[in-house]
């Protein structure tokens, strides 16, 4: 499945507040991405010191479970086609991203038509922004577990994506 529409860099005419929200859900989900195609083989296996004790894998599998469970919990149609994976499952990292790709997939569409068409959603009290601002700190904190995996086991991840590309693609 290909990420959602392309982004623009610049527009003569300012995007909609829901054309925004979308937006920043893509940026969001292309870091994922981004962030899985850097980690070497090894660095999967990494567990941050004095963690929970999950290990890189298992933390992007947490990631897309919870996505899975909020579309399950609120009965998108979408959740239907979407499967939960356990973090005992050992995916590799092509099932982890097409996982992310799908269940961000499927959050974009319900957040296209509860800021587009007002139909209404049960995460959140309704506030279907606050759910995607909830999923992106939450995501995001798990990134930087993974960093910080990464960086204790020896395997930092080079500037350019650290940088560059968790950070300036924000921008």
């Amino acid at each position: 499945m290909k990420p959602g529409p392309a982004r623009e860099k610049k527009s003569s005419a300012p995007a909609s507040l829901a054309d925004q929200a979308l937006d920043a859900w893509r940026v969001h989900s292309e870091i994922n991405e981004l962030l899985i195609d850097a980690i070497p083989a090894e660095g999967f296996a990494a567990i941050p010191l004095n963690s929970r004790g999950r290990d890189v894998a298992q933390q992007l599998i947490h990631m897309d479970a919870v996505r899975v469970q909020w579309l399950q919990s609120s009965n998108a149609p979408e959740a239907k086609s979407l499967t939960l994976h356990r973090k005992e499952e050992e995916l590799s990292p092509a099932e982890l991203k097409a996982a992310l790709r799908e269940s961000g997939q499927a959050i974009e569409a319900v957040l296209r038509r509860v800021f587009e068409q007002g139909e209404k959603t049960s995460l959140f009290k309704g506030a279907a922004l606050r759910w995607m601002c909830y999923l992106i700190s939450h995501e995001s904190h798990h990134r930087g577990q993974i960093a910080l995996a990464l960086k204790q086991n020896s395997m930092r991840l080079p500037d350019k994506v650290a940088m560059e590309g968790l950070w300036q693609k924000w921008w």
